[in-house]
């Protein structure tokens, strides 16, 4: 019967050394793959850093602050005919670019 319960264990055991060592192998395939995904997610992250960075937001509104204004300027051109209107809002618009910049680049307010 001693016999008998050796066996069994030595198969219990054997057969619990061999799930653990699957398992082993299933947890380093899949931190190789965790791994590689971060990796991966890392790259990304810097070619979209380098793609577009913090500034491209300011970008954007500074683009479209310099096309305001240069509808602005035509308008007032299109309106008076006159370059000294145009010139003069053209100055209007230099004296109040700070404020609109620190308008829109402020996000202390919101």
């Amino acid at each position: 019967m001693s016999k008998a319960r050796a066996l069994a264990r030595a198969e219990r055991e054997a057969v619990a050394a061999e799930r653990a060592a699957r398992l082993h192998v299933q947890h380093e395939r899949e931190a190789a793959e965790r791994a590689k995904a971060a990796r991966r997610a890392l790259v990304w992250r810097r070619v979209r850093l380098w793609q577009r960075g913090a500034s491209h937001r300011h970008t954007e509104v500074r683009a479209a602050l310099a096309s305001l204004v240069l509808v602005l300027l035509v308008l007032a051109y299109l309106f008076t005919g006159s370059f000294t209107a145009v010139f003069g809002t053209a100055l209007i618009l230099l004296i109040a670019s700070p404020l609109l910049l620190k308008l829109s680049f402020d996000r202390s307010h919101k």
